[in-house]
């Protein structure tokens, strides 16, 4: 078995330098792109405007005789605190000794020395079991039990600069670690770089940047290939098989250089040397013979083992020098720390994988070794930019995307400055570094590890810990901002963006949070005792309100009693889209990022928020409505009404009690359907002195949400006998939830708006409280209206913003009659009429008539008159089918539930042996205009022939579109109007009908 030199082995850091740092990953180099939040734009040139500082030097531990940089240090090493190392530790092992106030170990007590032997005892009975042996001291020095314990309140600004100085000192010692080997691959040959995937690969992301690093990235910043970098072992991964490439002699020839100082580095350490002159190979789910014959191409040769390497009981691994995992390794929870083990052992582990779709064993071979493959689909629809690398790139730009540590640096040293002159406005990039910490923390802690007892993350440790202290004097609102003093503010954003929540403590910034949360939060009572929490689950995944609040700084203890068959549980605070921004608000007003990470909920999971906010419940896997159990301890009661239960008068006068105390900064609201947070000052504008039952119930739920659902024709609103009795005749199935289900839990937020002043979306948020008028339906409307709303003749007409509001004027329609309230925007019945006047009394006939209407109405300026044809169609639907004189809300709405319900069946239920159930018998296919869709639907549910009307409203029909309905025999629809007073589109008795078949009269108001 080939033994590679001690000189050959990477840089093996003393214990604290290798306290590594977990998930930082370099833009560019990512499969997912940072958290939204954490999407600061570096503008300007890199680093403009900071103090140029020296190149981080490289030192040299290789033993004497060692050619390739990068080499085990010697005993002795220093490390960040003062300490030596012996040289003699085992492998991958990583604990930090305890420090003194100077960084200086202190050093454990002798242990008692060993009792005297006694004389053997004479038989008695077994003894009672020991006592649990005491939990070891914590050490004295404040920033060893900061670290130990995760807990910062202890320290003080007085250790910010040894914490800063600690955390600085590590990120040099790991980019030293890394860049060399990089280097030494890399070379000084561009040609060799260009490489093509191709879309059936995936992409390589760095998951530990202590322990991996980018070693290839794509033109578009895609991950193509990293190295791992773990005891005494190396590691290389890529994301399409391109050993099975380089075995051959036809693709992708250009990069064989490259490729094979890669292979050379990570069996023998040198990227330079030469192969043994035989290897022993070990394989899973990879073909033996594809390595057998690279290796002969590279002047080595393999003896293939029948080593179960993919079994987490071998033991053979030990006498192999190369274990090589392809795309179908079975998955197995032990595969990460079997993994990790071979590398700690020395051993030189590659992964290639084959196809886009990663398979769930072998991510967890890469999780491993610090390092994730792209999720579904992979590269499956990438551009060629994000699959490849071309001829324009060059060996310094590839190790510039490497560098996951020298921008971190530079930012870790800007901190201590009062003397900043940057405008962050313009150049944010010493930011960046910033972000990509952030970034990583998201995803360490989402994965649900612990930052304090992971001897992976001794530099985010620092960081947080920097972080809590700084959060002690950070005051937001003016004159912090980004055009004020540079020094804080980037402090404060560094504070803001380094965040642990699983753990038991943190620091609470003095004057609260901003509009997110009062300072008088922080003195709220929290639950002393266990309490029992059910949480009724409305979809199989998503986020739900617990009724319960993590109050800022105060830790809060979860366990699971019953996931009721749920795959994933975790725990968040609130759930929000838009927050602000500092970098371009008038001034730092909130925490960047207020809310938590989703933290997983495993045994009993500690959680603390510096800014505290409404708990919730983040799961998958789940079945709609079950029950989950929860026990929390720590949490507070707020306002929070939840009537998807049957909440007591007690009950809700305590959330009410709350609500107008105010000490906490939000309000929320659970109802079928939809759920609601809003921040204080806004809850209370919107409910004002009404009973929250109404509040809730009769504007929320049954106005806003429940007249969406039946103008689109959900199942959750009841169907009147002559709706089901129609799709009986129809043929159509109007009842499966396959089909109808209303749509996923809708959530609102009332505090920030993504765009403009209300925004659509899930959530849909907006800079007002929840209320039932237009602005809420509207936005409500974006999210669930179909394509039969859309009019766009010749590419003009009802589109977004016009499609929507075709559903606010129907809620606006129906809470005129349920909740008495007259409000909307107009639909304006009496501008379509003279629309119409003026077109037919142009002497237009046929095409030219429609033409000229299309002009007029769909090319016009105004919405309006365009939303009230939809609203015409439905009356007609009221006359004809229930023999009405004038139109009510519930059969015009009728209309609208059953032309969405067809537009449903058509897209989802065609039935190609019985195309006339939807008036579409000469189509081949459900392939259909909107407009067309609108007439042959609205021809088969008002049981007329509607096409003079699509003429008279300037909508072309094809010859398909007519000739399906001409089959249906039905009777032709003579030309009327329902005239309704301006400003009167809600109060339909106020209306009567106008025949205008034979000419156009005035309108009669």
């Amino acid at each position: 078995m080939f033994q590679p030199s001690r000189s050959a082995v990477p840089l093996r850091l003393a214990p604290l330098t290798l306290a590594l740092l977990v998930g930082l990953s370099l833009q560019g180099c990512m499969d997912e792109e940072p958290l939204e939040e954490d999407k600061v734009a570096a503008q300007g040139q890199p680093n403009a405007g900071v103090e140029s500082l020296p190149p981080v030097e490289e030192p040299n531990h290789s033993a004497p005789g060692a050619s390739q940089p990068g080499a085990t240090g010697p005993a002795g090493t220093p490390t960040p605190d003062g300490s030596i190392s012996s040289g003699a530790q085992d492998a991958g092992t990583n604990v930090q000794p305890p420090l003194d106030g100077d960084g200086n170990p202190v050093l454990p007590p002798a242990p008692a020395p060993a009792p005297s032997p006694a004389p053997a005892p004479s038989p008695a009975p077994a003894p009672a079991p020991s006592p649990a042996p005491a939990p070891a001291p914590l050490p004295v020095d404040p920033i060893a039990r900061a670290l130990q314990l995760g807990d910062a309140t202890a320290l003080n600004a007085s250790h910010q600069p040894t914490l800063l100085e600690r955390a600085t000192k590590l990120a040099v010692d790991l980019g030293n670690a890394q860049m060399p080997a990089v280097r030494a691959i890399l070379g000084s040959d561009a040609a060799a770089l260009q490489l093509n995937h191709g879309t059936n690969s995936t992409t390589v992301n760095i998951g530990k940047a202590s322990i991996a690093v980018p070693l290839l990235t794509a033109d578009g910043g895609q991950g193509m290939a990293a190295l791992s970098m773990t005891g005494q072992g190396r590691g290389l991964v890529y994301g399409a098989d391109v050993l099975s490439w380089m075995a051959g002699t036809t693709r992708e020839q250009q990069h064989y250089p490259l490729f094979r100082r890669a292979m050379n580095w990570v069996v023998t350490g040198n990227a330079d040397a030469n192969l043994p002159a035989q290897l022993q190979v070990g394989v899973a789910a990879y073909n033996g013979n594809t390595v057998k014959q690279y290796l002969t191409r590279a002047g080595s040769s393999a003896v293939l083992s029948s080593c179960a390497v993919a079994d987490p009981a071998n033991t053979c691994w030990r006498q192999l020098d190369l274990i090589v995992f392809g795309g179908g390794v079975a998955d197995h929870p032990a595969l990460p720390a079997l993994v990790r083990s071979y590398q700690d052992a020395g051993k030189a582990v590659v992964v290639m994988q084959s196809g886009w779709n990663a398979s769930a064993g072998l991510q967890r071979v890469v999780s491993g070794m610090g390092i994730s493959l792209g999720g579904y689909p992979g590269n499956y629809f990438a551009a060629a930019s994000g699959v490849s690398i071309g001829a324009s790139r060059n060996p310094a730009e590839m190790l510039a995307k490497a560098d996951q540590f020298g921008g971190l640096v530079n930012s870790l040293r800007m901190l201590p400055r009062n003397d900043l002159t940057v405008d962050f406005s313009t150049d944010s990039s010493a930011l960046q570094p910033i972000n990509l910490v952030s970034t990583s923390l998201a995803r360490l802690q989402g994965a649900g590890e612990n930052v304090f007892a992971d001897t992976d993350a001794q530099l985010f440790q620092y960081l947080a810990l920097w972080a809590d202290v700084q959060r002690l004097s950070v005051r937001y609102g003016s004159p912090l901002s980004v055009k004020g003093n540079a020094g804080d503010f980037m402090r404060t954003y560094a504070s803001d963006s380094w965040l642990v929540f699983n753990r038991k403590a943190t620091t609470v910034p003095p004057n609260g949070a901003g509009d997110y949360m009062p300072p008088q939060a922080r003195d709220m009572a929290v639950s002393a005792e266990w309490e029992t929490v059910t949480v009724t689950i409305p979809q199989t995944g998503g986020v739900t309100l617990i009724g319960r609040a993590s109050v800022p700084g105060k830790p809060v203890q979860l366990e699971v009693l019953d996931a009721a068959g749920a795959s994933s549980l975790a725990v968040q605070t609130s759930h929000l889209r838009a927050w602000g921004n500092p970098l371009t608000d008038s001034s730092y007003a909130r925490p960047r990022r207020p809310h938590s990470y989703a933290i997983p909920l495993r045994g009993t999971t500690d959680f603390v928020s510096p800014f505290g906010g409404p708990l919730m419940l983040s799961y998958s896997g789940a079945k709609a409505g079950s029950v989950i159990t929860l026990r929390v301890k720590g949490s507070a009661k707020y306002a929070h009404f939840d009537f998807t239960k049957n909440p007591g008068q007690a009950e809700i006068d305590e959330a009410l009690a709350a609500l107008k105390k105010g000490d906490f900064g939000w309000q929320t609201n659970k109802l079928v359907g939809g759920e609601i947070q809003q921040i204080t000052k806004y809850a209370k504008s919107a409910i004002g002195n009404a009973d929250p039952r109404a509040y809730v119930l009769n504007n929320l739920k049954d106005g806003l949400f429940n007249s969406n659902h039946f103008a689109n024709g959900y199942n959750n609103m009841p169907m009147s006998a002559t709706a089901s009795g129609l799709c009986g005749e129809f043929g159509w199935d109007c009842s499966s939830d396959a089909l109808h289900r209303a749509p996923n839990v809708q959530h609102f937020v009332g505090w920030i708006a993504t765009c403009g002043f209300l925004c659509s979306g899930n959530p849909s948020d907006g800079s007002a409280g929840l209320a039932v008028g237009w602005g809420w339906a509207h936005e409500l409307g974006h999210n669930t209206v179909q394509r039969v709303m859309r009019m766009t003749p010749g590419g003009k007409g009802c589109s977004t913003e016009c499609d929507n509001n075709i559903l606010a004027s129907a809620t606006m329609l129906r809470i005129y009659e349920t909740l008495g309230l007259d409000t909307g925007h107009n639909l304006d019945h009496p501008g379509l009429y003279a629309m119409l006047s003026a077109s037919r009394s142009a002497g237009l006939t046929g095409e030219a008539l429609r033409a000229d209407m299309q002009q007029r109405l769909w090319w016009g300026t105004s919405q309006n008159p365009m939303r009230a044809v939809h609203f015409q169609l439905a009356f007609l639907y009221t006359r004809e089918r229930h023999g009405l004189a004038q139109p009510s809300m519930q059969t015009t709405l009728e209309f609208l539930q059953l032309l969405t319900k067809g537009d449903r069946l058509v897209a989802r239920a065609w039935d190609a042996n019985n195309r006339g159930k939807y008036a579409m018998g000469r189509y081949a296919s459900n392939t259909i205009k909107n407009e067309d869709l609108f007439y042959v639907l609205s021809s088969k549910i008002i049981g007329q022939d509607v096409r003079k009307y699509f003429e008279m409203y300037g909508l072309p029909l094809s010859p398909e579109a007519l000739g399906s309905v001409e089959d249906l025999k039905l009777p032709l629809a003579n030309r009327a109007f329902y005239a309704l007073p301006a400003g009167k589109h809600n109060r339909l008795a106020t209306g009567r009908w106008v025949d205008i078949e034979a000419a156009v009269p005035a309108y009669p108001f």
